[in-house]
């Protein structure tokens, strides 16, 4: 389906897995995952020792946005998982298009949810869970767990992210010491998945804030956010990194990093709808 967007001959290919329940329980306990999902014969797969999920797509666009949103934390300091192109071959006739993701998680440490880290379930995105989160850490990694929530909040922005669930991001614990886990799962965005993602009140007038998340939905056209800023003026500092992105320039990094062929109206497509909610929070 993407022959022609991918170097074919360069690409990591990866094969159907045939695993044992035993193997599987093994692997699930490494990369904290349920058995279910090791034994899949697509989903988890050792490349070097390291253990790693493939997600195949049917839309190119979702293949992209795996692969710009790291970009973009990257620049934003934020911690994130890193991901690749990949082909699995399902059979002589059947290849799966996709990418695959290192496994981030440490077995030695938890990895929790918002409401496994002590919110109540059903919180409803709000400011004031900025200032709740002090009550389920230690005093000293509250200001980098803060940052790790507008930090991602301002990628989810530009990139018009549509699925940042409470299941989409989490926290790592390792003893006492609570921080922000790495990010991933980007697929859902530039409005190329679901509908309802585009964040301008005056385009979709049901939409209620410029980007969500379960833990805060700010919306830019209220004069509220003005004091939010005023109080967290890092919230700002990071925004205004967003809305100096180069979209294009990372386009052109993803095309020579792993030999993608991205096409000009694709380019044209992500450089409108950056350059859109850029102009919107300015």
């Amino acid at each position: 389906m993407f022959a022609k967007f991918y170097d074919i001959d360069n690409c990591v290919h990866l094969k159907l897995n045939d695993r044992t329940e035993e193997e599987a329980l093994k692997i699930a306990k490494e990369v904290d995952s349920e058995v279910y999902s090791t034994k899949h014969e697509l989903q988890w797969h050792s490349i070097g020792g390291k253990y790693y999920r493939f997600k195949f797509f049917d839309r190119f666009y979702s293949i992209l946005n795996e692969l710009i949103g790291p970009k973009i934390a990257h620049k934003l300091d934020l911690k994130t998982v890193n991901n690749f192109p990949a082909i699995l071959d399902y059979n002589e006739e059947l290849k799966l298009y996709g990418i695959i993701s290192e496994n981030f998680k440490d077995p030695n440490k938890e990895y929790l949810t918002m409401t496994e880290l002590g919110f109540k379930p059903r919180t409803n995105p709000d400011y004031k869970n900025l200032k709740q989160l002090k009550r389920y850490c230690r005093k000293e990694d509250y200001e980098e767990l803060l940052n790790g929530i507008l930090k991602m909040t301002c990628l989810d922005y530009v990139m018009g992210q549509a699925d940042r669930v409470l299941s989409n991001f989490l926290f790592e614990k390792d003893g006492k010491k609570i921080t922000f886990a790495p990010l991933f799962d980007y697929a859902e965005a530039y409005e190329c998945i679901k509908e309802g993602c585009v964040y301008d009140k005056y385009k979709n007038s049901q939409l209620k804030f410029s980007v969500g998340n379960s833990i805060i939905a700010p919306a830019f056209w209220e004069p509220k956010i003005q004091r939010i800023l005023k109080k967290y003026p890092q919230f700002r500092e990071y925004l205004d990194k967003v809305c100096n992105i180069d979209i294009m320039e990372i386009l052109e990094e993803i095309e020579d990093e792993h030999r993608l062929k991205i096409p000009d109206d694709y380019k044209e497509y992500y450089d409108v709808r950056t350059k859109e909610k850029q102009k919107i929070y300015y």
